[in-house]
């Protein structure tokens, strides 16, 4: 176990108590035991030979074994430093891939970054997540599916560091960027009546049976759609469902007449589950809603600043000065 205060660790060797020994010790027996030479070791090593024996004398002392047999004319490994020389070495790669983790992590290009996706927004969140992996592998990306109206709650708690959802956000508590507007769909049943226009008005489905989001995972969303009803003089004929319509369920409720389904982003013009669908564009002028990336306020793990700074680049958005500059301070250091 390193302990970098002292630059010190703990192993345990067959037969010997576990000790803490010096890592730059470490290098030096290794050093020696490759070329059976102190001499050529403190050349290698840029240091003179009496603090090298001094030093591998020390390792021995703690260890509480010989490692090395010398005498004017040769070096040679005992047992046990045939034993240590071994672990040692696997040591040395450790402590280097160690280092280097660090590193990737204090940088920003190593870690977890746990992120939320809202229904529907799957596509557009895909194209910053495989961006991502191939500039840095090094960063593992969590996807979750959840609900917009969870997502602020799930950043409170910190069950994932940023998310991707449809108003309301907590500007109170968090950070956000908005990212595009999303228009509004209208998915019936290919065989419907309505299925082959370019686009609706919502007069021309205000009769329909109309199949929604519960408000309680998407409240933004069902207010927005309630709205437009409202404001056109018109009170739907609602049914609230927990699923929608590219899911199974959701499909065969719109498929087999129960109503048409409207929502936001997502085109279905397939067959899903062997059920056909079709996706009409809703032709009002509020008949949109935005999408937004969203953080805790004072975030500052490197990882998390550097796929925030990985989805402006995609979406094309500014980044911000003092973002700019907290990440370039942190990818220098």
């Amino acid at each position: 176990m390193l302990v970098s205060r002292e630059n010190r660790f703990k192993r345990g060797l067959p037969g010997i108590e576990s000790v803490s020994v010096e890592l730059r010790h470490v290098r030096y027996f290794i050093a020696v035991a490759e070329y059976l030479n102190f001499r050529k070791a403190a050349e290698q090593l840029h240091i003179a030979q009496p603090p090298l024996s001094r030093q591998i004398r020390q390792l021995e002392e703690d260890l509480g074994v010989v490692l090395l047999v010398r005498d004017k004319h040769r070096v040679e490994l005992t047992k046990a430093g045939h034993a240590f020389l071994e672990q040692a070495r696997k040591l040395i790669v450790q402590a280097g891939h160690a280092a280097e983790a660090a590193r990737h992590a204090q940088k920003g290009e190593s870690g977890v970054v746990r992120i939320g996706i809202a229904s529907g927004l799957g596509g557009a969140v895909s194209k910053v997540v495989l961006d991502h992996r191939k500039r840095l592998p090094l960063i593992d990306i969590e996807c979750k599916d959840i609900f917009s109206s969870l997502q602020n709650d799930a950043l409170h708690k910190g069950i994932i560091d940023v998310g991707f959802l449809r108003p309301p956000v907590d500007q109170m508590n968090l950070d956000c960027e908005l990212l595009f507007e999303e228009e509004f769909v209208v998915v019936l049943p290919r065989s419907h009546r309505l299925a082959k226009r370019r686009m609706l008005k919502l007069k021309d489905i205000a009769n329909e049976p109309l199949i929604l989001f519960d408000r309680t995972f998407s409240s933004g969303l069902y207010d927005k759609i309630m709205g437009l009803y409202s404001r056109q003089g018109f009170t739907p004929h609602l049914t609230v469902t927990h699923v929608e319509a590219h899911e199974e369920a959701g499909a065969i409720m719109v498929a087999s007449g129960k109503g048409i389904f409207m929502g936001a982003g997502a085109i279905v013009n397939r067959s899903v589950y062997g059920v056909e669908l079709s996706s009409v564009r809703l032709d009002e002028a509020e008949a949109k809603i935005e999408v937004y990336m969203v953080w805790r306020k004072g975030e500052e793990t490197p990882a998390v600043l550097e796929f925030l700074a990985a989805v402006r680049r995609i979406f094309k958005l500014p980044m911000h000065k003092a973002k700019a500059q907290e990440l370039a301070r942190r990818q220098k250091s």
